[in-house]
């Protein structure tokens, strides 16, 4: 008879990012409905003939969960629900609760392969490949297939990697053959189901490791693309109009929305103006002086000066949080609030001197800057709030497929960011080349806007100097502080400086330039900060090993609080 087998549902160590291993992470609200439809595509089999009489799940209680609420679902309780630490996740050891993309960027591509995808692999201090191979192995010969063949329909509902290893001893593949998989969370498998995944092409294989190196290696591939751009320009000179470059980053920015928000829980937008309050501190000094220098009117350097302080989080910033260990969910209700929320300021901060006597100016600079909120508006609602609600209507309608878009084809949001990093810097540049007023022109600028950035940081690290937040919140503070919408502001001068009777000017390349450079250095900082909190652990976890595989105690971990796994060794038979 046949053997199903399931991913549990997605956990909240999956929705933020970081290895669980034989931590308990519980599900999150998505993967309770992913349980459900998940139950609801079993119960169809059951519906169909295909009685289910055993499940088999680990002692890790976010298996656990899906696997009751599954059952809970049959037309007939199977006969034998049984739990057992030979279906417990994998060991990851001193990566166990720590940020998925910050371990895979401190070890690199090579070691990351190694360490979690070879034969001869394991996590320092985690279990090795070949034992996780082995108990599985013993697991599917002496207790499934036995069960199997004495006509019994099993049901397995277990891990990432148990369902993997799963894979290569029914598809009886060689270890050496193992790669990731990416096996979704509560997709019921056959049996055949797991043998196409084995054969599936190399170039599946291709595609997940393009996808490690660019969740690895972003920001570097970004600043190599920003530079791109620009020597790309000067040699082929090629003008692109306002219109052609406003639309073609619009429709990449949408990408990594859609990407992002694929990943949020609708009740994490709740309240989302809290988000506001908690940043005043950071956020007033900069909308003030904003304000006044877009008062003062009559000058495009001016407006842009104060257009660019006004800037909402860019929409690239919940990536950045979950590539960088942040809270994620702070940094996602910030940008959505302060991108609806600022641009409300910034209308009311125009209009407001307009009603006051000898408004005249300021009438004319609200005239002037028309366009460019039009296009302001143009982009939010394109790049934001389209492919934002597409995704929350994905999630409601098919959650299993959502969460497999987000957790395997998430980093498709961040190459996007690519093209886009070199798009922005070619239309910027002079396509007839940068002459020497235009060249010293382009030096000052990088310098004033790398002092803004660079006094922006200073003065975010000493907020947070004196008012102390959690790791994660600290990081997202420090992100949505000081990673302002480039491309709103790009989009709104395209359109502001053909109104104002000026040539493009090379402002916009030397803003852009700096942004994408302060992307890369703002990850090197924290890189540096993850490796300096990881080097204690690995002394300690390295003494208590002493070369060979034990099970740790479950660490304090900055980033993530899981739970400790249940008591390992569970054995249980009984009615469901």
């Amino acid at each position: 008879m046949p053997l199903y087998f399931i991913r549990h549902g997605e956990s909240q160590a999956n929705e933020q990012n970081r290895f669980a291993g034989r931590l308990d992470a519980p599900l999150t609200p998505l993967g309770l409905r992913q349980a459900e439809q998940a139950a609801d595509r079993v119960a169809a089999l059951a519906a169909s003939g295909t009685r289910i009489d055993e499940v088999h799940t680990s002692t890790l209680r976010r298996a656990q969960e899906t696997a009751r609420t599954i059952t809970d679902r049959l037309p007939e309780p199977p006969d034998r629900f049984t739990i057992d630490e030979a279906l417990t996740e994998r060991d990851f050891g001193l990566y166990s609760g720590r940020n998925k993309s910050l371990v895979k960027k401190t070890i690199g591509f090579a070691g990351y392969t190694e360490a979690f995808h070879s034969p001869t692999g394991r996590p320092p201090g985690g279990e090795p490949w070949s034992e996780m191979y082995a108990r599985v192995a013993a697991y599917y010969n002496e207790v499934l297939l036995p069960a199997s063949r004495a006509g019994r329909t099993v049901l397995v509902v277990a891990h990432k990697y148990i369902v993997e290893m799963f894979a290569l001893v029914v598809a009886d593949a060689r270890p050496e053959s193992y790669r990731d998989f990416k096996i979704p969370n509560a997709r019921p498998l056959s049996e055949e189901d797991l043998r196409r995944a084995v054969a599936s092409p190399a170039a599946v294989g291709l595609l997940n490791d393009l996808g490690e190196i660019v969740e690895i290696r972003l920001p570097l591939l970004i600043a190599a693309a920003a530079g791109a751009g620009t020597a790309a320009q000067l040699a082929l000179g090629v003008r692109v109009p306002a219109l052609v470059f406003t639309v073609a980053l619009t429709a990449l920015l949408s990408i990594g929305s859609f990407f992002a928000m694929l990943r949020v829980n609708p009740h994490t937008l709740r309240r989302p103006l809290a988000s506001l309050h908690t940043a005043w501190p950071l956020l007033l000094p900069r909308l003030a002086l904003g304000l006044i220098l877009l008062w003062a009117g009559h000058s495009l350097p001016l407006e842009l000066a104060g257009l660019f302080l006004l800037l909402p989080p860019a929409l690239v910033v919940p990536t950045l949080s979950l590539l960088w260990g942040g809270d994620y969910f702070f940094a996602v209700r910030h940008t959505v609030a302060a991108s609806l929320a600022l641009p409300v300021l910034l209308l009311a901060g125009l209009a407001l001197p307009v009603m006051l006597p000898g408004g005249t100016a300021q009438a004319h600079t609200l005239t002037t800057l028309e366009p460019a909120l039009l296009s302001y508006a143009a982009v939010l609602l394109a790049a934001l709030v389209l492919p934002g609600a597409g995704a929350q209507a994905l999630r409601r309608r098919d959650p299993i497929r959502a969460g497999a878009l987000s957790t395997n084809w998430n980093w498709l949001g961040g190459l996007a960011l690519i093209p886009l990093a070199g798009l922005a810097t070619f239309a910027l540049t002079p396509p007839t080349g940068l002459t020497a007023a235009q060249a010293v022109h382009l030096l000052l600028t990088t310098t004033v806007t790398a002092t803004v950035l660079t006094a922006l940081r200073g003065l975010t690290a000493l907020f947070l100097r004196l008012r102390p937040h959690d790791t994660g919140l600290g990081r997202d503070m420090f992100i949505t502080q000081n990673t302002p919408n480039v491309f709103l502001w790009l989009a709104m001068t395209a359109v502001l400086t053909p109104t104002t009777g000026r040539h493009p000017s090379v402002i916009g390349l030397g803003v852009a330039l700096v942004f994408f450079l302060a992307v890369y250095v703002d990850e090197r900082i924290f890189l540096r900060a993850h490796r300096r909190d990881q080097a204690p652990t690995a002394v300690s976890e390295s003494s208590a090993t002493s070369g060979k595989h034990k099970t740790p105690h479950a660490p304090a971990r900055a980033d993530l609080p899981l739970l400790p796994s249940g008591p390992g060794g569970v054995q249980s038979d009984s009615a469901a």
